[in-house]
């Protein structure tokens, strides 16, 4: 069994809870005196009036006590429910930045998939290395490489708000593998760019 903490370091609740028990014990002590009391002479007669007297002065202690029991409840409930309202903010403050942080990585997710898409897209024009090409191979090829380069420019727009998005939001890795995919996309504008001047030349 547990040890009670030193009556300095008791809790006010505590202190309450223990002086009630207290004065119930010395209700019950003297009721039982009382009971068992036989009146048979003067002396008895005294002793009881004196236990009576003492059993008045524990009752009232112990209504007292209770009026106090119930104030201290009362505040230990306040105090309850205002430790309860700060979790519960600090609750309502971490979903708000889980469903952040789940937006963004969707919205990454949404991105990568896009990019993945256009990389397919850009694989299937691509021709073996020395194939000499028709005026109008060239010409549907310049096309279709054009087409691309639109489609990829909104793709670099996009991750650099979401870069800046992550950034804003403290998210350190999101923010780094959207700086990553940024670069690739970068480097595929370059190599579309290229690829649209060569053909045209």
């Amino acid at each position: 069994m547990t040890n009670l903490k030193k009556a300095s370091e008791q809790s006010i609740l505590v202190k309450t809870v223990l002086s009630l028990d207290t004065h119930f014990q010395s209700l019950e002590r003297l009721s039982a005196r009382i009971g068992e009391a036989e009146l048979k002479s003067e002396f008895d007669y005294s002793q009881i009036r004196r236990l009576m007297l003492a059993f008045a002065e524990s009752a009232h202690s112990v209504s007292t006590e209770f009026v106090e029991l119930l104030t201290t409840i009362s505040e230990a409930k306040n105090r309850a429910e205002a430790a309860a309202q700060v979790v519960a903010a600090k609750a309502d403050e971490l979903k708000v930045r889980q469903d952040e942080e789940q937006s963004k990585a969707e919205a990454f997710r949404s991105l990568t998939e896009k990019v993945s898409l256009l990389n397919s897209e850009m694989k299937l024009l691509q021709r073996p290395a020395g194939e000499t090409l028709s005026e109008e191979d060239k010409a549907v090829l310049t096309d279709q490489l054009s087409k691309l380069e639109l489609q990829l420019r909104p793709l670099i727009e996009e991750s650099l708000h979401l870069k800046k998005e992550a950034r804003n939001s403290g998210l350190k890795a999101l923010e780094q593998n959207v700086d990553a995919l940024g670069q690739s996309l970068a480097a595929a504008s370059h190599k579309l760019t290229s690829h649209v001047k060569s053909q045209t030349m």
